[in-house]
């Protein structure tokens, strides 16, 4: 069986694999002329398939994304294969939860008033405080991450609730989980509404004016789901004009945000640059969800990460 990876991994990730599976012909082309080279004969591909290599595979049964996201990379030729695609899920959710819960710890503190104070030296108290204790998360899409984030709500005394098209069985803080048709209800009872949806067919622009218009005046948006779902534009009209109290964003519709973007300059955003997933141990989680599933697929057994190629995740 012919393993290509490409882009290349580091000795030390290729070297795990090999550990794994001595059997395996692992290919780690330089260039994308050399892995259209390799991936004719090919059976299963490591990290980020374009359309040329995949037109030019001949063998192939399996791409292990290196990701999550797959918007960008399952075409249409893809998704109508029978090709199997998995992702790496899973590896970044705790990291991403606990940059959500930074974010919610700052409004609740007011520290983006008070870093405002900071650079301006000025030693004025004033800020607005919230008692999480009263307080209600509204998850949107209720994955790993989100799961994530809600089991983190005990420790504040939060209630949580949650909008996802696929109910399952909900961890334990989890209060109740809507099918999308309520999300309205959702913005209209939560203090905190976090994104956490994927890129997918039904979620562009999920997030425009009327949502804003649903949610409290005194409510924050947190989006670490994928820019494309907030409309930006009605965004920073609804913080203009006081709609909602606040907005703290690590996805954007257009990124790098450009560096005249309104939102730069509004009171009360949390702007990071696409990082919440950022944090140690995530290439080493990446191959080790990796080796599981060719553990399984060599075997025959359902793999773990599988994607649904429909939706995109």
């Amino acid at each position: 069986m012919k393993l290509l990876i490409y882009p290349e991994l580091s000795e030390h990730d290729v070297g795990r694999i090999r550990e794994a599976f001595p059997e395996l012909t692992i290919l780690c082309p330089r260039s994308e002329g050399e892995a259209l080279a390799y991936i004719v004969d090919a059976d299963v591909f490591y990290g980020r398939i374009t359309l040329s290599l995949f037109m030019t595979a001949q063998r192939l049964k399996w791409v292990q994304a290196d990701c999550i996201g797959l918007e960008n990379y399952l075409f249409p030729e893809l998704v109508e294969s029978d090709i199997a695609v998995t992702n790496v899920r899973g590896v970044f959710s705790d990291h991403i939860a606990n940059q959500v819960w930074a974010y919610i710890l700052s409004f609740a503190r007011d520290l983006p008033y008070y870093m405002r104070r900071q650079i301006a030296h000025d030693w004025r108290p004033g800020g607005r405080i919230v008692h999480l204790a009263e307080c209600t998360i509204g998850i949107v899409g209720l994955g790993g991450i989100g799961r994530e984030v809600a089991v983190r709500a005990p420790g504040f005394d939060c209630r949580v609730i949650a909008v996802d098209p696929r109910p399952q069985m909900p961890p334990e803080p989890v209060e109740a989980v809507w099918p999308p048709e309520r999300l309205h209800d959702l913005l209209s009872l939560s203090d905190f509404v976090v994104i956490c949806a994927p890129h997918a067919p039904g979620t562009e622009r999920m997030f425009s004016t009327a949502e804003f218009a649903a949610m409290k005046p005194s409510a924050f948006l947190i989006n670490i789901g994928r820019g494309v779902i907030v409309d930006l534009n009605a965004l920073t009209q609804a913080l203009h004009e006081r709609r909602i109290a606040g907005a703290a964003l690590d996805v954007y519709e257009m990124e790098p945000l450009p560096a005249d973007h309104p939102l730069w300059d509004v009171e009360n955003v949390i702007l990071t640059p696409h990082i919440a997933g950022h944090g140690p141990y995530v290439q080493d989680r990446r191959i080790e969800v990796f080796i599981e599933n060719m553990k399984r697929f060599i075997k025959g057994e359902p793999m773990w990460t599988v994607v649904d190629k429909n939706q995109w995740f």
